[in-house]
């Protein structure tokens, strides 16, 4: 979303703001530990390292592209995170550098502390005066809303709920398209009689809500705003339809509208890559020794190979061989069907029951990554079967295979796992998908630990949409996680 120039001129105060919010802190905490503001060349160094490190976290966290005002307590977790990583940041440097013994551990607390507190403060006073601004009109652009259709009065809730994008629909016009009425917005008039409407004169721009059907209306619309100088902005009415990261752009000099594209390309494709080769094989060495200890398990539990191999569907929709820790006794599967869930009454070995309750079973999905076949983060794959079932009965479900199937994800560590509702679990994975970056990723990871290990998979009722059911006999399979 384009800033408004009041929202603007706030964006560059608060980026001016951090800088002397941690300079701040660092000055503070020198003169509360050594009784000076003098601060040592030893010390200077060390501020500006952790500017630098403050200035490259908020871009890798996306510190400054969420409007001010809209969701405060994302806003005030997202500065959390960018200042601690880049706190780590600076400790790691001084500790590859062996020069960790030059710094007071109080100062280092202190800093961290205090920049902190600054910063939430900054926002604090900023997002405050931002709505008490806005309450009174100050920096709102006032907006006149064309259609009533789903799409016009879902921009009405949203204008509503988000005072931090700096707009205001004080009025709306009433066309043959419309769904219902907007909620708290006064009827300015019809759309035949738009021009007397906008002689009025009380606008700053224009939202024109109407189905991309109607050709002849938009273009009534667009030849009266000919004649007005006015801002002109289209909401088509596309609810109905998952957009996945869509956007508007130049194509040889021809606009573009992109409705569904993989968020994965560019940049994006390769910082994804190597976040996953460098974390997978990290993790890899580190868990090797619990590694051969369940494979151990496994060979002990019950005769047969230590890794189950299942297809199962990823990235573009392509099939690939997933892995896991064998969990159930050889020859399950054999002259068996097979559905989807029924985690309850699956058969499998003591060992086996262990490792699925603690996802231990899933740890060999790491060499799955640094194949390429998946991803540490993203949607969890299914069987073939159970995606063909799926895709026509769940809307944009084979959207997830927009990106690779991952070990964990924003669904995952949500609760929505194993035996729970999978429409739930894709409303999930496409947020994921319309909300990635690589502070995104991390973050998931980084809630895993506490929240995507053990989970208990005793919930068996959990709805399935309707449809025609999967053959009814004995469940043998791994599929669900």
């Amino acid at each position: 979303m384009q800033l408004t120039k009041f929202n603007a001129l706030l964006d560059l105060e608060l980026r001016a703001a951090d800088p002397l919010c941690v300079i701040a802190a660092a000055y503070l905490a020198y003169f509360v530990r050594f009784d000076t503001f003098s601060m040592s060349s030893v010390y200077a160094v060390a501020l500006i390292i952790l500017l630098l490190m403050t200035l490259a976290a908020s871009i890798v966290f996306k510190v400054y592209e969420q409007p001010l005002g809209e969701r405060p307590v994302s806003q005030y977790l997202c500065i959390a995170a960018s200042w601690t990583s880049a706190f780590a940041g600076m400790i790691a440097l001084g500790y590859l550098l062996k020069v960790g013994e030059l710094y007071s551990r109080g100062w280092v607390s202190l800093t961290f502390v205090l920049g902190l507190a600054l910063m939430a403060s900054v926002r604090l006073v900023a997002v405050l005066s931002l709505r008490y601004l806005h309450h009174r009109g100050i920096g709102m652009k006032r907006c006149l809303l064309i259609g009533a259709t789903e799409a016009g009065i879902h921009m009405v809730r949203q204008v509503e709920d988000n005072l931090g994008l700096g707009m205001k629909i004080t009025a709306y016009v009433k066309t043959s398209h419309d769904h219902g009425v907007p909620p708290g917005v006064p009827l300015a008039g019809s759309l035949l009689h738009l021009d007397e409407i906008l002689d009025r004169g009380e606008w700053d721009q224009v939202l024109v809500a109407l189905p991309v059907s109607a050709n002849r209306a938009i273009s009534y619309v667009l030849d009266r705003m000919d004649e007005r100088v006015l801002t002109v902005k289209f909401v088509p009415d596309l609810l109905g339809r998952q957009l996945i990261n869509h956007r508007m752009e130049d194509c040889a000099g021809v606009p573009l509208v992109t409705l569904r594209e993989s968020p994965l390309h560019g940049h994006a494709w390769i910082l994804k890559a190597i976040e996953d080769r460098i974390i997978a094989g990290a993790i890899l060495l580190m868990i090797s020794p619990l590694m051969l200890f369940l494979a151990i398990g496994v060979k002990l539990s019950s005769p047969g190979p230590v890794l189950y191999r299942q297809v199962r569907v990823g990235l573009d929709g392509k099939e690939f061989e997933m892995l896991k820790f064998r969990s159930m006794p050889v020859d399950m599967e054999k002259n068996k069907s097979v559905q989807w869930g029924g985690a309850q009454s699956k058969t499998t070995t003591r060992f086996g029951r262990f490792i699925r309750q603690t996802s231990l079973d899933e740890l060999p999905q790491f060499i799955n990554v640094l194949r390429g076949d998946m991803s540490i983060v993203g949607p969890r794959p299914e069987r073939p079967m159970f995606v063909e079932k799926f895709k026509g009965e769940i809307a944009g479900y084979m959207h997830k295979h927009l990106v690779k199937a991952g070990i964990t994800g924003w669904a995952q560590i949500n609760g929505w796992r194993g035996d729970t509702d999978l429409v739930k679990r894709i409303e999930y994975d496409l947020y994921y998908i319309n909300h990635w970056s690589l502070a995104f990723d991390l973050r998931i990871i980084f809630l895993t630990i506490f929240k995507g290990f053990i989970h208990s998979e005793a919930n068996t009722s959990a709805p399935l949409p309707a449809g025609p059911s999967m053959p009814a006999a004995t469940t043998a399979t791994e599929e669900t996680g």
